[in-house]
């Protein structure tokens, strides 16, 4: 069977290849699993920070042009994943380049509402993790460990300083690849009915799939969650070699 190329898009604070990478032993031989990772994040701890989401996707289309014009492809994205998703979606039909044929997204609600969290990035250290803390979906021994909070912290606040100053412009993108939504019955930062308008942004196919747990479900039901994956993706025709 031909393979489709899955592009994993990383949640704040995360590591692309570390959210992702035990996702493909779970995911079917027919796709093939790409995590995008950030400047400044994971392999590419040494380089700076993405200024702004637009320098972010700019970054990100390079990796995946010259697969996405030969390609049959989809992407997976995660709470401030979802807006580099969109904004890639609207990034590639741009530069002409063939629509993915699948969309994955979940933890947040569609780009056009206003962002439900206060905005954390400039607090000072010990009040932004009172927040990040509030989000769950880290470990409490991560905070015990000074060593481990003084790596990760100023990618958690690069993170959301990306996000906390993304401003959705109309006219909005509709793609034409099927948007396969994932809810959690226990995320604080997604409503049932605002998760719904997602079906807006894409001119095919719609599905709304529900899930047990918090903002970070993924972490827990991606064994699932890649079941859903392989299904959804197992009638593509190319090949990424």
């Amino acid at each position: 069977m031909s393979k489709t190329v899955l592009f994993g898009v990383p949640y704040a604070g995360g590591s692309a290849a570390a959210i992702y990478g035990k996702w493909a032993r779970h995911l079917g031989e027919h796709i093939q699993l790409i995590p995008l990772e950030l400047a400044g994040h994971g392999r590419r701890t040494n380089e700076n920070f993405h200024d702004n989401i637009a320098v972010a996707v700019a970054d990100m289309l390079q990796t995946i042009k010259e697969i996405a014009r030969s390609n049959t492809y989809a992407f997976y994205g995660h709470s401030m994943g979802c807006v580099l998703v969109y904004e890639l979606l609207k990034a590639i039909g741009s530069a002409g380049l063939p629509a993915p044929k699948t969309v994955f997204l979940s933890g947040r609600n569609p780009p056009h509402h206003v962002y439900a969290g206060k905005d954390i990035h400039y607090l000072s250290d010990e009040a932004f993790l009172t927040e990040i803390k509030k989000v769950g979906g880290t470990p409490m021994e991560f905070f015990e460990l000074p060593s481990l909070v003084q790596m990760f912290l100023p990618v958690l606040r690069a993170d959301y300083r990306l996000i906390e100053r993304y401003r959705y412009a109309e006219p909005r993108h509709v793609t034409s690849a099927n948007l396969i939504f994932l809810s959690s019955d226990m995320d604080p930062l997604v409503t049932r009915p605002d998760t719904e308008e997602w079906r807006h942004y894409t001119s095919s196919q719609f599905e709304l799939h529900n899930f047990s747990g918090g903002h970070f479900f993924i972490n827990q039901a991606y064994a699932e969650i890649c079941n859903l994956i392989t299904q959804k993706c197992s009638d593509t025709p190319k090949v990424y070699a």
